[in-house]
């Protein structure tokens, strides 16, 4: 099996260059659908403009009307009137006569036998009227009785021909209606599978070049022979996976988009809803792995390297989950953060894509059985830290259990290439390796990952610790050309005891620089003139102190190579929209060790669960589906850190329990839960126990909730 598997990923790598055209052709063909699926829609709004129902039925009704004017007359009324309505009558045959009435109407059966009647009609009644026949309405007045007897005769018998007419034109104009309607659903259909192919291709391609990669390293046993012709000098590499990642990943934008929209409109039924939801979360994932796919090939390439830089194990599994929470409890599953008493808390290496690693593997493990958990545990190796995700039961399970992943023997047919293949290869790209448990014996799929991070120093950790509880508030600048933003930044630093003052565009910001001492400035990446990284190269220009000062910025792009962008042009460290509380805090504390403060002590019976001015202000900057997400976000964040400091509290490690405590204020104050806040500081002081705590942060969340259900469309 090992050698058939092999021989196919060496016929894939022959074949590379037809796979790759085949899947820009798919992307192409997306794309094209997409434009013809625009051009579509246009015929069927005009279509259901369409003048020719009206037309007929304005004739139709204006026959009704001049056969109920003819009976008035008769019966003594006013001959003026009949002969209005019959002038206006006959200007409506006229219009059918002209160029624009045939081409509405040509088409429709009976349309001409109808007209030879109409202008037959006009004929005989003209002849009955006389000379005043050719005079204007507005002079003549008088109607001969001879015609109006003569109307009485014909009217009635082009009533049926006329109800005919216009029943025709409307069923026309409906049966292209739906032909049209079709016409883009079709579309709609087509151009998913194109993309959907596309990345599929994408992926085949990234397993194939990282398996022929392995195998190049791997010493040959016994050299080729030399009338073996040599491999083609052109191959695809690192960028050219990139490049095709990006294309892929821009259909796919406008796919979860669409998505969006639709779960943003009322009435939808449960099932309908369900169903978008679910393909909303696909194409979020899809898009995840083509930016694990980019950063892998920036990896392989040495564009980019994997950062070394102290950070909290289980920090970077709680960031893996947030925002999955939601799709896990409709499973059924829960969610278990595990790590040995004996395993360091701090380690050193690449903390952000450790996280990225294990939400791929997360997704990998789901759906869950109703009831089931999955586990995300961290241990310690020979090799550096290791992560298991899967089933609980495993844990105990000898690595010798396990069989490495192994990227030459991936067969897109078989269990081991559905969602790993993209997973090893960025664990390769850090320098780690990959192990499975395969799923049988009542146990699902578990994973292993061993990656080369170095426990901190325990001395360095101390340190730390000791440094992150001395209050020290922060004088800092806040730069947004949106004012709620500018407001809701400055209230969530005022509310821990710093400063913040505020400025709406760049020339602003660095006229304050100059003038002021800042300890740092937060910095919005889009702004009208000069944007956050220009205004952060001219920050970086000016002479010290002021030109050293600390720049973070605050911006929805985080992928990594925008990522590197900003730390390139100067910045210290990048804060995601919408802004939390805890990340922005942390940011600080990075940025300026030493200078976090405690948490500010309140009164945690007065403080209201939910402050009702910061939930709006915050709502007021966000789409409902966006809001709706950082809600699920934050909750999700609060109870990985209430796990850590139950964990903290049954070990006896209180610099871990406070630090704890400190990320679970800050993940619900940002939505104005002031009163879980409270609660953590009073906690800290031993004015309140867990409970307590645990009774507020499950009453902040269902409000929450039931505020995230309440939020309006836009």
């Amino acid at each position: 099996m090992t050698a058939l598997l092999r021989s196919f990923t060496d016929a894939l790598w022959r074949w590379r260059l037809g796979v790759l055209v085949l899947a820009l052709l798919a992307g192409f063909a997306a794309f094209g659908l997409n434009v013809y699926r625009e051009r579509a829609v246009q015929p069927l709004i005009l279509r259901a403009m369409d003048l020719a129902p009206r037309l007929t039925t304005h004739l139709w009704l204006a026959q009704a009307q001049l056969h109920a004017t003819a009976l008035e007359t008769r019966a003594g009324g006013p001959p003026a009137v009949l002969r209005q309505r019959y002038e206006a009558f006959v200007t409506t045959i006229q219009s059918l006569q002209s160029g624009e009435g045939r081409a509405l109407l040509s088409d429709l059966p009976r349309f001409g036998a109808t007209l030879d009647r109409l202008l037959a009609f006009q004929a005989r009644v003209d002849d009955r009227i006389g000379p005043s026949v050719d005079m204007p309405a507005s002079i003549a007045t008088d109607m001969p009785p001879a015609a109006v007897e003569e109307m009485l005769n014909l009217l009635p018998q082009l009533r049926e021909p006329l109800s005919e007419l216009a029943a025709s034109a409307a069923a026309a104009q409906r049966l292209e209606i739906v032909r049209l309607t079709r016409v883009v659903r079709i579309a709609d259909r087509l151009q998913l599978v194109a993309a959907g192919l596309a990345l599929a291709l994408v992926l085949l391609l990234a397993a194939a070049m990282a398996a022929h990669r392995r195998q190049a390293l791997l010493p040959q046993a016994i050299p080729p022979p030399a009338s073996v012709p040599s491999a083609p000098s052109a191959r695809i590499g690192p960028a050219m996976l990139a490049a095709m990642a990006r294309d892929v990943a821009a259909p796919l934008h406008r796919i979860a988009g669409t998505f969006g929209l639709i779960l943003e409109q009322p009435g939808l039924e449960s099932s309908h809803l369900r169903a978008v939801r679910a393909a909303r979360d696909a194409a979020d994932d899809m898009l995840a792995t083509t930016e694990v796919v980019l950063d892998a090939a920036a990896l392989a390439d040495g564009r980019a390297a994997p950062a070394e830089v102290p950070f909290a194990a289980e920090d970077a599994l709680a960031r893996a989950i947030r925002g999955l929470e939601g799709r896990i409890a409709e499973m059924g599953g829960r969610v278990m953060l595990s790590r040995d008493p004996s395993v360091p808390a701090n380690w050193v290496g690449d903390g952000a894509r450790l996280a990225t690693l294990v939400r791929m593997l997360v997704l990998r493990c789901l759906p869950l059985r109703p009831g089931g958990a999955l586990l995300l545990r961290v241990t310690q190796e020979a090799g550096g830290l290791g992560i298991e995700v899967g089933d609980p039961a495993a844990a105990t399970m000898a690595v010798e259990a396990f069989e490495p992943v192994d990227l030459r023997e991936v067969w897109p047919g078989e269990d081991l290439a559905e969602g790993l293949a993209a997973a090893a290869a960025y664990t390769e790209a850090l320098g780690g390796r990959m192990l499975r448990l395969r799923a049988g014996g009542g146990r699902s799929e578990t994973i292993r990952c061993f990656l080369p991070f170095l426990p901190a120093a325990a001395e360095a950790t101390e340190r730390a610790a000791r440094a992150a509880i001395v209050s020290n508030p922060l004088h800092v600048l806040a730069v947004d050309d949106v004012p709620t933003n500018r407001r809701l930044i400055a209230a969530m630093l005022e509310r821990h005891g710093h400063s913040c003052d505020v400025a709406a565009d760049a020339r602003e910001a660095l006229r304050m620089i100059r003038a002021t001492s800042y300890d740092a400035v937060l910095m919005d990446i889009q702004m009208p003139a000069i944007d956050g990284l220009e205004a952060t190269r001219m920050i970086r220009a000016l002479p010290p102190p002021a030109g050293q000062v600390p720049v973070i910025a605050v911006t929805a792009h985080v992928l990594p190579e925008q990522r590197a962008a900003f730390l390139a042009a100067g910045m210290a460290a990048v804060i995601e929209k919408p802004v939390a509380t805890s990340e922005l805090l942390a940011a600080l504390a990075r940025a300026l060790p030493g200078r976090r403060g405690p948490l500010a002590p309140r009164d945690d019976e007065k403080e209201p669960v939910i402050d009702q001015q910061t939930l709006a202000l915050v709502r007021s900057t966000l789409a409902p589906a966006d809001f709706g997400r950082l809600v699920e976000r934050q909750i999700g964040a609060g109870a990985a850190a209430m796990a850590r400091a139950e964990s903290a509290a049954a070990q006896g490690d209180m610099v871990a329990f406070e630090e704890a405590l400190r990320d679970l204020a800050g993940a619900y104050e940002g939505l104005g839960a002031n009163r879980v806040a409270a609660t953590a500081a009073a906690v800290i002081e031993r004015r309140a126990d867990l409970d307590a705590l645990r009774r507020t942060v499950g009453e902040a969340a269902a409000q929450l909730r039931r505020r995230r259900a309440e939020a309006p469309v836009r």
